[in-house]
């Protein structure tokens, strides 16, 4: 009998996912983390992952698809968390090697950016 997919495959990617938005929250709590940049990653995870289920429909059925570079650049603006959910959920774009290395060095980009503007910003004060 083989291994199912989710066996072969754990939830790392949801794991990964939720852990960095739980930890921005966290950041939010205790006053390091902006409410306007919880709020920005929390947006673009949601439409990346509307726009990765949109494509992997599309590519089921045959119709247009979503471009990479759509998907890579949602990524590079904070919404990789969502992406990475939608990789896992829906089994999509976790083979292709190079979509995967771009999509790798979008989440890089964008976690060194954050650190800086964290960094420069210093410790935000909640109202």
């Amino acid at each position: 009998m083989r291994p199912s997919r989710k066996q072969k495959n754990p939830a790392w990617r949801t794991v990964a996912g939720v852990a960095f938005l739980a930890a921005l929250l966290a950041g939010w709590g205790g006053g390091t983390v902006p409410l306007p940049v919880l709020a920005g990653y929390g947006a673009m995870s949601l439409a990346a992952f509307v726009l990765y289920r949109h494509d992997k429909r599309a590519a089921q059925g045959g119709k247009a698809r979503t471009r990479e570079r759509t998907l890579h650049l949602l990524g590079l603006l904070g919404g990789w968390p969502g992406g990475l959910l939608a990789q896992d959920r829906l089994g999509h774009k976790t083979r292709k090697a190079a979509f995967q290395l771009v999509f790798w060095a979008t989440v890089a980009l964008n976690c060194a950016a954050l650190g800086w503007l964290l960094g420069a910003a210093g410790p935000h004060v909640r109202p």
